[in-house]
C-alpha cells in the first residue's frame, strides 16, 4: 500500500491490481507450484473467494493502460469464485484428485470486481471466465 499511495502522488498514474495469475510461466501452469501441490492434495477447497486473470490478459491490461487515465484499476477475470467452485474444476484440468473441502476461508482469499476497468475503459478479458482458461491449460 506505501508504494500505491507513493505512485498515486505522481501528476500521471495507473495502478493496476491485478488478481491471482494463471497461465503459462506462472504457479498455476500445468506444472507449476500450485498443480503440484493441488496434485498431492494439498490445498483445500473453502469459502473464500478468488478473482483470478489469465496472464495473456494481464498483458493486454497493461498495454492498454498506457493510454487510461490516472487511476486505480482492478484486472481480474468476470467471475469471482470461492475454492469449494474453482479448486474442482482446476483440479480436474490438471488431472488432479478432486481436492478435500473445509468450511470457512483462508485469509488470503478475496474477491474483486472488474466494473472500472470494462465500463470506464472498455477492456474485457479474452478468458473471461476463470473456468474456460483452466481449460485451457494443458498443453500451453
Amino acid at each position: 500500500m506505501k508504494l500505491e499511495k507513493a505512485v498515486t502522488e505522481l501528476p500521471e498514474s495507473v495502478i493496476l491490481r491485478y488478481g491471482t495469475l494463471y497461465g503459462t510461466g506462472t504457479w498455476y501452469a500445468e506444472n507449476g507450484l500450485i498443480a503440484n501441490q493441488v496434485r498431492n492434495n494439498e490445498i483445500i477447497a473453502s469459502d473464500g473467494i478468488s478473482s483470478f486473470i489469465h496472464v495473456e490478459d494481464a498483458a493486454r491490461a497493461t498495454m492498454l493502460a498506457l493510454n487510461w487515465p490516472s487511476g486505480i484499476v482492478n484486472i481480474v477475470d468476470n467471475y469471482p469464485a470461492t475454492s469449494k467452485e474453482w479448486l474442482p474444476i482446476y483440479a480436474a484440468a490438471i488431472g488432479a484428485p478432486k481436492p478435500k473441502v473445509q468450511d470457512g476461508k483462508n485469509s488470503w482469499e478475496r474477491g474483486a470486481s472488474n466494473n472500472k476497468a470494462r465500463k470506464e475503459y472498455g477492456w474485457t478479458p479474452l478468458f473471461p471466465s476463470w473456468s474456460e482458461g483452466f481449460n485451457n491449460l494443458i498443453g500451453k
